[in-house]
């Protein structure tokens, strides 16, 4: 507890006197400031370097991550990390992630696998890349690093910027917020950082979209507006999940209490906090109230998780595991980016949240064409979708 202690302040610290400082330094002078830490990819490394990610990126106009050793790759293990710099900027009302990608790629990537990594960032919210390094496409060969020489590369390059801008636009809606636990991380609990990532990769699966919020910015960034609390660009999170955790500070319980109390759905899953913070950890006291919260021993998918999830914004009437998609809503219309991550082939109907008619934009060439479909009550359109591994649709629903 003493250590947890310590590592409060000196990430408090960290946050305010170096990342902070550069960002205002920056912003002071026309520019914007972005960076990513260490171990994106590591939880339990990044907290005992970095302190709080959240933190860390709280001033910074651009939150980035680094995918430079492999980290993602075609039938590799999950790899949801790249939403810690989508959620930071959806949190903290900046329009832009970014990815620095490639640098140390043992193999090199071919085109195809290049376009795969790039594509599993963009689902998950990237919209803005370093491709590293400029020697890349001056050493040796392809398979020696030299990868930026490729005859494929300026058209995959051309793919991502033109996704890149669009999915930068308007507004996210992802309405699920999964709480992130770097405060358990700094009382050495594992097993906090193994739910997060299951239940991550759970709700992904079934096309159920979600930022990770943090405990400072639950307390301090979200203001709550009845049934939703809503961060500062105008998103709104209508259902609150916690994973395993060791403990939660009275800060945050109260917060939550309050939503719930107004109509909104915390759902705790799992194993329930041990103890409840106040102005230390060394302090703490014991296991929260959770009566008016939503219990659930199971740490993954149940009906009583599926009971307090709000509506889809995208339903298959084929299961699809494979199936990634982002969701922004801009001032005409509906933005989906759709992605089949998957080693299988989808085909089934799809219903997506929105009003309007289709159109299928063609990111390699900026072309666009009008798609079947039909009204699916009020508010959904429904369609076919055929996705073959690796393949993506960038779609417009709008009237």
């Amino acid at each position: 507890r003493a250590k947890a202690d310590y590592w409060d302040v000196w990430s408090a610290l960290f946050g305010d006197n170096f990342f902070r400082v550069q960002a205002d330094w920056m912003a002071q002078r026309g520019v914007e400031h972005t960076t990513h830490l260490n171990h994106e990819d590591k939880a339990i490394q990044l907290a005992r370097s970095e302190g709080d990610y959240f933190r860390d990126m709280r001033h910074v106009q651009i939150p980035g991550i680094d995918v430079i050793w492999n980290q993602i790759w075609p039938d590799s293990a999950p790899a949801d990390f790249p939403k810690l710099a989508s959620s930071a900027a959806h949190l903290f009302g900046r329009p832009r992630a970014l990815s620095e990608s490639f640098a140390a790629f043992r193999p090199a990537p071919s085109i195809v696998q290049a376009k795969w990594v790039i594509d599993h960032q963009i689902v998950r919210g990237i919209n803005l890349f370093e491709f590293m390094f400029f020697l890349s496409s001056a050493r040796g060969t392809i398979a020696t690093n030299g990868y930026l020489g490729d005859p494929g590369f300026p058209a995959l390059n051309s793919y991502t910027h033109r996704l890149s801008y669009v999915l930068s636009r308007g507004r996210p809606m992802a309405d699920v917020a999964l709480f992130y636990p770097t405060s358990s991380l700094w009382l050495g609990d594992a097993a906090a950082d193994s739910s997060n990532l299951k239940i991550a990769r759970t709700l992904l699966e079934r096309q159920r979209d979600f930022d990770w919020v943090d405990e400072t910015s639950l307390t301090s960034v979200l203001a709550q507006k009845g049934a939703t609390l809503v961060n500062q660009s105008g998103q709104g999170y209508r259902t609150v999940l916690v994973p395993s955790v060791s403990v939660l500070s009275k800060g945050a319980l109260e917060k939550l209490r309050a939503f719930a109390r107004a109509g909104g759905k915390v759902v705790f899953l799992g194993r329930t906090p041990r103890t409840t913070s106040g102005r230390t950890f060394l302090h703490a006291e014991g296991a929260p109230d959770l009566s008016w919260a939503v219990v659930d021993s199971v740490n993954g998918w149940s009906d009583r998780l599926a009971a307090a999830l709000p509506e889809p914004d995208v339903s298959l009437t084929m299961p699809s595991a494979g199936l990634r998609y982002l969701h922004r809503r801009l001032n005409d219309g509906d933005v989906y980016f759709l992605f089949n991550e998957g080693s299988t082939p989808i085909s089934t109907a799809v219903s997506l949240r929105g009003a309007g008619t289709v159109q299928l934009w063609n990111a390699s060439d900026g072309t666009a064409d009008r798609l079947s479909s039909e009204m699916f009550g009020r508010d959904h359109v429904r369609l076919t979708l055929a996705l073959a591994p690796g393949e993506t649709r960038l779609l417009l629903i709008s009237r």
